[in-house]
């Protein structure tokens, strides 16, 4: 009896060891984005901050203002409000580099392409390094990721898709609705929907997808190779350690 109540109370260790839970991280943002280095974000006043992983909430103020940001391991790229799109060592050194075009929302995948939309919805990629030749790939989205293998976004209706991340083939639709949706994990896809909600779904997350909601709510997120970041509607920062995928 003795051996089951020590078996035990090393199992619910292990356990506790091992569950995943949100941890707020100081600071106020829209919109954040998580590389396997560096934490960037930026804020209401379009005032952009990036953190030095593990982040604790010690936030650098970046000079310029954009509107949207996202990282891949050697670069942040991202939007102002005029739809001007900029690019920057993603450790911050150096300074903004203009690159032709305009867009709402770009993403920097991680293996070859730039992928964005503009203000019409229309989508756009870009081969590495990404001076400006943008190519018009069919479609419409409001709302695009690329991740190592995919893009995935949604578009107007929360409608979600799927294609190959250099634009070979055409759009797959995958069942669900989600207004955002992050490509950036390893094993998993993550999305939030119209009502915050967060879902999480096993790649690739094709026809067969199977969404598991997440606790919390959270208005925008992103996923790096062992965690999902996010902000909620007040602002706050919170983020969410990934073990083995899970």
């Amino acid at each position: 009896m003795i051996l089951k109540g020590v078996i035990f109370f090393f199992i619910t260790i292990l356990l506790d060891c091992c569950e995943s839970k949100w941890y707020k991280i100081p600071g106020g943002l829209k919109q954040i984005t998580a590389s396997y280095n560096f934490i960037w974000g930026v804020n209401d006043a379009d005032d952009i901050y990036m953190c030095v992983r593990p982040c604790n909430g010690d936030w650098k103020h970046i000079d310029g203002k954009l509107m949207q940001v996202d990282a891949d391991d050697q670069e942040v790229w991202g939007v102002n409000s005029g739809f001007a799109i900029y690019k920057r060592p993603v450790d911050g050194s150096g300074s903004w580099t203009h690159v032709p075009g305009g867009l709402k929302h770009v993403s920097p995948s991680g293996n070859g392409w730039v992928w964005g939309v503009n203000k019409n919805d229309q989508i756009y990629k870009c081969r590495k390094p990404c001076n400006g030749k943008w190519i018009l790939v069919d479609g419409r989205l409001k709302q695009i990721d690329g991740g190592i293998s995919a893009v995935y976004g949604v578009n107007s209706a929360d409608d979600i898709f799927v294609r190959s991340v250099d634009g070979s083939g055409k759009w797959t639709h995958i069942p669900g609705k989600l207004k955002y949706i992050s490509a950036s994990g390893i094993y998993e896809v993550f999305g939030v929907n119209s009502a915050n909600q967060i879902y999480r779904c096993d790649k690739p997350c094709l026809g067969d997808a199977k969404w598991k909601r997440m606790e919390g709510g959270l208005m925008q997120c992103d996923a790096t190779t062992d965690e999902l970041w996010g902000v909620n509607s007040a602002k706050q920062i919170w983020v969410w350690e990934l073990y083995a995928g899970k």
